[in-house]
């Protein structure tokens, strides 16, 4: 423990007193814990802990030290039970086999081990409990890692099987068999206090449920009527696009789609809060719910569906004949597979990556091991743009058919040199990808669990030490002026010298809502002008260019002032009164529309949004998004052909991310 706490120290994730290292010191004390408490030997049992602890407090002084007061939390979570089992288990296998006890206690870990792996592999769930080894929370891209109620249940549990080896390794029976039985007790509760999950308990939590020709939707039962039809009807869309893409005759057994109510939820039941999973050698699809067609539910469709094509025991191509999963092919393949629709195609993305430098190298992203080593929109971006590529240019019949990345990187990179470079995509790219990859954050969970608790509290004090701990992401300065918009919190953020262009249009322009809101014209004029001289994204644009027309306006400050300035504010009244004031103009009907499209109410929107379409509007993004409104009103609402005309009219000579967003949409139709 001592040697790993000195590798720990030079280690990206586990040089510092979080997660990752009390995890590693958990699965150590587990295996070698016993060793100890065969001997009796109390001593170096409490060495075993405190020297690795030590250690990786004094690492501190050659990095910054994270937050110590949460890792040692950690520690006590994960590696404190650990051994103290790890040492009573030791002594009472001592007991029951004097000449081999570390046979008896390898078997004991071995087979518990078993034990809490077995529903990762045949059921839901992707968190692991193990009573020797620690906690597994689920996949890396949930960066923020707190003590839960179901941990601290079972590490008492853990506790409770400590005492009851404790005290029959020393002949207090009736004691042990007392602490047994409740350790016992509890464990039979597992699926009650989130140690395990099963699908009969997702149901009955979710309680919802449909099937449909390939699928079986579980869902909130509170779900409407008529959004539940939708969200069929758009998922069988997906399962035919996907088969159509991988060349597959037949769907296959049913795949189940889960869909959670939002993020805590979803972590609680099955661990992954913000991170979508497929398990598709279980035909298992695990999001969390949005309004349809959903936005993510076809990536995964691949996953579930492509497992025909792939061989071993995961149901996706890999090394060692599918044991060793290739994560590049695999999500490249379901990138390439849903190719997203948005302003940009990710062939465009790609090319933006590469222009900023940033695009990871496309051979080497297909080795073993490196692909989550990179951020995880870049290396997302990279490998589906190769895929696509390899698919629209060489048609394989295997698409998870192994691929030499090394010997087509040369002409795929020639292809991306081909696709233009806007300098607005490579603008925008700036900001989307500047996140780099997690092991090569400082504090990775600790912010993330400090965001998570300011955005929820709104203490100015914790997005403080968020930007102590992270001082490289301009991000959480602007969370901190959000919370605290001094002149002085302002100013260091629009010094950042890592401050994307789209980010300080983004601040300029809340800088302008602030200055509006206090009464100060003169200057929310200055920050939205400096503003719009950035490239930002769509809706971003469109909202500045709304306010720069209402500040030369103000009879409509009463509608369109809180609109921007205030949470929350009910203004629908005041812009129908506009929109009836003002019959040639077409914007206050399109804000009408934005607003009754965020409560879901569709025929009003559907009404507004024709409305806007009939008069004038500011430009032609604003033209964009009011036929967007229009169709997806129009589809929710059962309208075909009115959604129809919205969606060619919208993809008439748009450029390629826009005609693949219309396509879409023409195709769910």
């Amino acid at each position: 423990m001592t040697v790993a706490a000195a590798v720990c120290c030079f280690l990206p994730l586990a040089d510092h007193l979080g997660y990752e290292f009390s995890e590693i010191m958990a699965v150590l004390a587990g295996l070698f814990g016993g060793l100890p408490g065969m001997r009796r030997d109390r001593k170096m049992a409490v060495l075993a802990l405190l020297v690795p602890l030590a250690m990786i407090l004094m690492n501190g002084v050659r990095r910054p030290a994270c937050d110590p007061v949460a890792g040692l939390t950690l520690f006590t979570a994960l590696a404190v039970p650990s051994a103290a089992l790890a040492y009573a288990l030791g002594a009472a296998c001592a007991l029951i086999a004097p000449r081999r006890p570390g046979w008896l206690y390898a078997a004991i870990f071995l087979a518990t081990l078993a034990a809490a792996l077995w529903p990762v592999a045949r059921g839901p769930q992707v968190f692991a409990f193990h009573h020797l080894g620690g906690m597994y929370p689920g996949p890396i891209y949930d960066e923020a890692i707190r003590p839960s109620r179901a941990l601290w249940l079972f590490r008492l549990t853990t506790l409770l099987y400590a005492g009851a080896c404790a005290f029959f390794a020393s002949g207090r029976r009736g004691c042990a068999a007392l602490m047994a039985a409740g350790a016992v007790a509890m464990s039979l509760q597992a699926e009650r206090f989130h140690w395990q999950a099963s699908a009969a308990a997702l149901d009955a939590a979710l309680g919802g449920s449909l099937t449909t020709e390939h699928l079986v939707l579980h869902f909130p039962r509170e779900k409407a009527a008529g959004e539940r039809d939708l969200l069929a009807k758009s998922a069988e869309t997906d399962v035919r696009a996907v088969m159509q893409f991988l060349a597959l005759n037949a769907a296959g057994p049913r795949v189940d789609v889960w869909l959670y109510r939002s993020a805590d939820e979803k972590r609680t039941l099955i661990g992954a809060a913000e991170t979508s999973f497929t398990k598709p050698w279980l035909r298992q699809i695990h999001v969390n719910d949005a309004p349809p067609p959903h936005p993510i539910l076809r990536h995964e469709l691949v996953h579930a569906l492509g497992a025909q094509l792939a061989h071993g025991p995961w149901g996706v191509p890999g090394r060692l004949r599918g044991w060793i999963p290739e994560m590049a092919l695999i999500e490249g393949v379901a990138v390439a597979g849903d190719w997203p629709a948005g302003e940009f195609t990710v062939h465009e993305e790609a090319r933006a990556l590469r222009a900023l430098k940033l695009m990871p190298d496309v051979a080497r992203l297909f080795r073993p091991g490196v692909f989550y080593a990179e951020s995880g929109p870049r290396a997302y971006t990279t490998a589906g743009s190769f895929v696509r590529w390899v698919w629209e240019a060489r048609r394989p019949a295997n698409i998870y058919a192994p691929l030499d990345a090394a010997a087509l990187a040369p002409e795929y990179e020639k292809f991306l040199d081909a696709v233009p470079a806007p300098e607005r995509a490579v603008a925008l790219a700036s900001q989307r990808f500047s996140a780099p990859a997690i092991v090569r954050k400082r504090c990775a969970h600790e912010v993330a669990g400090l965001a998570h608790e300011a955005a929820r509290t709104g203490d100015p004090a914790l997005w403080q030490r968020c930007v102590e701990l992270e001082p490289d992401d301009p991000a959480l300065l602007l969370s901190l002026w959000r919370a605290q918009p001094t002149a002085e919190n302002a100013d260091r953020l629009l010094a950042h010298p890592k401050l994307s262009k789209p980010l300080r249009a983004q601040a300029l322009t809340e800088m302008g809502d602030a200055a509006w809101k206090s009464g100060d014209a003169a200057e929310a004029r200055r920050r939205y002008e400096e503003a719009r001289q950035l490239p930002q994204p769509e809706a971003a644009e469109r909202g500045l260019a709304v306010r720069l027309r209402a500040l030369d306006d103000p009879p409509t400050w009463p509608a369109l002032r809180p609109l921007f300035t205030e949470t929350n504010a009910d203004i629908l009244l005041r812009l129908r009164d506009l929109d009836l004031a003002r019959p040639r103009d077409g914007l206050f009907a399109y804000l009408i529309a934005k607003q009754l499209q965020n409560r879901a109410t569709w025929e009003d929107c559907a009404k507004y949004a024709a409305s806007a379409l009939g008069r004038e509007l500011p430009g032609p993004r604003f033209v964009e998004e009011a036929l967007r409104m229009r169709g997806i009103a129009a589809w929710h609402l059962g309208d075909a052909a009115a959604a129809r005309a919205a969606f060619t009219a919208l993809g008439k000579d748009a450029p390629p991310g826009r005609a693949v967003e219309a396509a879409r949409w023409l195709d769910a139709l």
